[in-house]
């Protein structure tokens, strides 16, 4: 089953995964999926706060704050994810 890609801005790709494990979180891309270079890292829905994983500093203010604009959206998005329901909308460009 494909990886929802529920968001790209400003050089940022964000996925929620199928039955990923808790606590809930997504996962954020820096850099072209699959080419050398990528960065990745894990965010809280809850807190929006790195889980783990690295991406430059401007990415990471802007990766943080989009999840607390978003973390009821996320909230309702991981429920559907756990039962392997596609997320309800995308969150481009915002």
């Amino acid at each position: 089953m494909p990886v929802p890609r529920i968001a790209s801005f400003h050089g940022l790709v964000v996925k929620l995964y199928f039955g990923d494990h808790s606590p809930p979180h997504v996962h954020v891309y820096a850099g072209r999926i699959g080419h050398p270079g990528v960065q990745a890292a894990r965010f809280s829905i809850d807190t929006g706060e790195l889980i783990d994983g690295t991406l430059p500093a401007a990415k990471l203010a802007t990766a943080t704050n989009w999840c607390h604009r978003h973390r009821e959206a996320l909230r309702a998005d991981w429920q559907r994810a756990q039962l392997d329901l596609h997320p309800t909308g995308r969150y481009d460009s915002t």
